[in-house]
């Protein structure tokens, strides 16, 4: 990692220690005016002392270090200009402020300091006054308005609680805004669905703070804390209580509980009720729960939710000088013994360029945030209580892991169920809200709808090959054999991974629109889809007018609510960046992104789903964990044919 220490810094370090056992480095910020240059004294503290202090989460950005803060009276130190602005708009004007801040108060260039107090930082965030989040700033023309409507929006759920208009204690309203009126709009002080200001909570939202993974421990810790966005600080709690409230107004237009930066909230927020209150939880559980949060370091991954497991007195510190094939590797199999099954195969995603050579292929890259959702935990809800995790699979049936290794090569029992034929295009991937949040708050226009169509054009396009991939999988046969249902029902319920506890009449009324959506794209590019965009652009507008027009009648027929829209929206990402699969033996599934014909389907020994499999010299490399319709609840699952399989 980039460090911005340079000769003077290090002096800077070799001056002000940080040696013994409970030793820490605060920073005492000057008071100044928004326009002063930037001051502080970096000074030594123990924590055993309980010094008083505020810890500061922030977003680094980029490591590049074009900013600077004067330390000690004349020592400039290189820092973002993220943290700059953070700074500048958190000091006093009157008094100094004591801060832990980890890109001042850790030498980043020397990896035996950051072990040392990356292993303290349990203490450091569980010892501060309060914890300070710092989104970012918001133009200036808007800051006033800003501070201004949060209040607003705080004053409107005040009065629809006294109203009797909040259900019970959850700070959900009760009402829609497309179902108030003006006058009871009025009455609550709320603007119209179209009023610009609704765009200014995309702000919070814009923040690349929601992606970072260590604000989990960050706000799990501290005693309070308040969050910094431009002008407006707020305590996390009446933030996280407008922030539901205007999620549930469900606001045409701006629909913010699709975004993954409204789900990473619900994450942090159930998190810090779940660790003030005691209870932690396995590593397992914290990887899968904030699976794509961001880290310059791939390890730290791993080291930014240690403090917050259940298991964190067992764990070996955080190591630097470990390497990142050593960390991941412990990590995977600590977990497996652990558990007893083989869950954490749900976190293999994509192989991405830089994933380090010599990590085998059953140990998750940690360091990555793209792939598939994991079907092992394929519903998930976090609340305030311990998460719902979705645990009905059991492809292998009930027996738990038992395996061996060398420490490269996993050896464990399971069995080949199939092999695969062919494979349909991956389904349209996930993607960060960046563009979607920018569009909002005014930053892209032209773009995102050109993005938007592009998309659709691709979405269309996959589905209509992974209709042709199951006509001619099954052939003219209404059934499919190995479950005995309806051809239909089977493609329908691999659509959307088995989730069958969450189809409802209406999810299968909006499945019957896509239908529609699909057979009218069919028509027009004559069942051939289309990719060439001159044609497909032209042909996008005409099957999207199409379906406007035919919006009146699904409407009569009972169009489903904004809820059961965007549950829709959220089990359609749970198949994205998968492919669907048939295999010889006429099994349809969605298998990774990285499949190919020829791959072997597996159950193995302790895990919930099927995994994809590649033969390799002495063994086999795992590709990753599968849907298979027909074998997920152990059908296929035969004592008889389980054998010992090597994967490397």
């Amino acid at each position: 990692m980039e460090s911005n220490t340079n000769d003077l810094s290090s002096t800077l370090y070799r001056t002000v220690t940080a040696d013994g056992p409970d030793s820490i480095r605060l920073i005492h910020l000057h008071p100044g005016a928004l326009t002063d240059e930037l001051r502080c004294t970096l000074a030594s503290a123990d924590l055993s002392a309980s010094p008083d202090y505020e810890a500061l989460s922030y977003v680094w950005g980029k490591p590049v270090f074009d900013a600077t803060i004067i330390c000690n009276e004349d020592i400039p130190f290189k820092i973002t200009s993220s943290l700059h602005r953070a700074l500048v708009r958190l000091r006093a004007v009157d008094k100094p402020r004591v801060f832990w801040v980890d890109q001042i108060c850790i030498n980043q260039a020397s990896n035996s300091d950051r072990t040392a107090q990356v292993a303290r930082m349990t203490r450091i965030y569980s010892g501060c006054q309060n914890a300070i989040v710092w989104l970012g700033d918001v133009p200036p023309k808007l800051q006033t308005t800003l501070i201004e409507f949060m209040q607003t929006l705080a004053n409107a759920q005040k009065q629809q609680l006294r109203d009797g208009f909040i259900l019970g204690d959850t700070h959900v309203s009760a009402l829609q805004l497309s179902q108030m009126d003006a006058a009871r709009r009025k009455r609550y002080g709320l603007p119209g669905s179209w009023d610009p200001r609704w765009k200014l909570l995309l702000y919070i939202y814009a923040s690349f703070w929601m992606r970072r993974t260590w604000i989990v421990q960050e706000i799990a810790l501290p005693p309070k804390v308040d969050v910094l966005v431009g002008p407006v600080i707020m305590d996390w709690y009446d933030l996280s209580t407008i922030l539901f409230y205007v999620e549930s107004l469900k606001v045409p237009g701006l629909y913010f509980g699709s975004l993954s930066s409204w789900k990473a909230f619900l994450a942090l927020t159930a998190r810090r009720i779940r660790t003030q209150q005691g209870n932690l939880s396995p590593l397992s559980e914290l990887l899968f729960e904030h699976r794509r949060g961001k880290a310059t370091d791939g390890r730290d991954r791993i080291f930014g939710l240690m403090g917050l497991s259940a298991e964190r007195e067992e764990m070996p510190p955080a190591d630097y000088e470990a390497s990142v094939t050593s960390v991941f590797t412990q990590v995977t199999l600590d977990m497996f013994r652990r558990s007893r099954d083989l869950d954490v195969l749900g976190l293999i995603g994509s192989v991405r360029p830089d994933r380090p050579e010599d990590l085998p292929s059953w140990v998750p890259d940690y360091g990555s945030t793209r792939g598939p959702h994991p079907i092992t935990r394929r519903g998930t809800v976090y609340t305030s209580s311990n998460p719902q995790v979705s645990a009905k699979f059991a492809a292998s049936g009930p027996r738990p892991l038992s395996f061996g290794t060398d420490g490269h090569t996993l050896v464990l029992p399971g069995m080949i169920i199939g092999e695969i034929r062919e494979l349909a295009k991956c389904c349209v991937g996930q993607r960060d809200d960046d563009v979607d949040v920018q569009r909002g708050i005014g930053q892209l226009g032209l773009v995102y709808t050109f993005r938007t169509i592009q998309d659709q054009i691709e979405l269309n396009n996959t589905l209509l090959s992974w209709e042709k991939l199951v006509r001619g999988a099954i052939g003219g046969s209404l059934t499919y054999e190995p479950t005995g249902e309806s051809t239909q029902d089977a493609f329908f319920t691999t659509y959307f991974e088995g989730q069958v506890e969450r189809i409802t009449d209406e999810i299968r009324a909006i499945f019957a629109l896509e239908r529609f959506s699909l057979m009218v794209w069919r028509v027009l590019t004559l069942g051939c889809g289309c990719t060439w965009l001159p044609v497909a652009i032209p042909f996008a507008v005409i099957h999207g007018f199409i379906i406007w027009a035919s919006r009146p009648a699904w409407n009569r027929l009972g169009y489903p609510s904004v809820s059961t829209v965007e549950m829709y929206a959220d089990m359609m990402k749970d198949a994205t960046d998968r492919r669907l699969c048939t295999t010889t033996d006429g099994l349809v599934g969605l298998a990774p992104p990285d499949s190919v014909p020829g791959d072997r389907l597996a159950l193995l020994q302790g895990g919930r789903v099927p995994v994809v499999l590649r033969h390799d010299v002495d063994g086999y490399r795992l590709v990753g964990e599968a849907y298979v319709h027909g074998a997920m609840y152990g059908e296929m699952m035969d004592a008889q044919k389980v054998t010992m399989i090597k994967i490397r």
